[in-house]
């Protein structure tokens, strides 16, 4: 799944933002995630040059609809529903890649390289 970035909105006040050190209005995006919480805007973990992070979904517009065929849909406590890799969507999984962790980053690598390969 691919998306366009069409506006940049700021995590912390919601302020539409003219630009951003990670995001770029009109370039495309590889989506890694999709995180949706009750009563919340879904979230979209996207690649950019700093790496993977979430950001509000109404910041894109779909390029690609294609999912990739290794995710797989789970449903949390509270409601909480991810898709993604079976591995990322493990409790603790994005937290032990952000702190360099060799499986995580090793299972991050694999995982990426499967849903868009070089």
């Amino acid at each position: 799944m691919r998306v366009r970035c069409v506006r940049i909105v700021s995590p912390v006040t919601g302020a539409v933002l003219a630009d951003s050190p990670w995001l770029r209005v009109g370039e495309e995006y590889a989506v890694l995630t999709v995180l949706a919480e009750p009563e919340r805007v879904p979230l979209l973990r996207v690649l950019h040059e700093g790496g993977p992070s979430l950001w509000d979904s109404g910041m894109f517009e779909t390029v690609d609809d294609r999912l990739p065929d290794s995710w797989v849909a789970r449903v949390r406590d509270g409601g909480i529903v991810e898709f993604g890799p079976a591995r990322w969507l493990e409790p603790g999984f994005w937290e032990a890649y952000v702190d360099d962790d060799p499986r995580a980053v090793a299972a991050y690598e694999d995982e990426l390289a499967r849903m868009y390969p070089p």
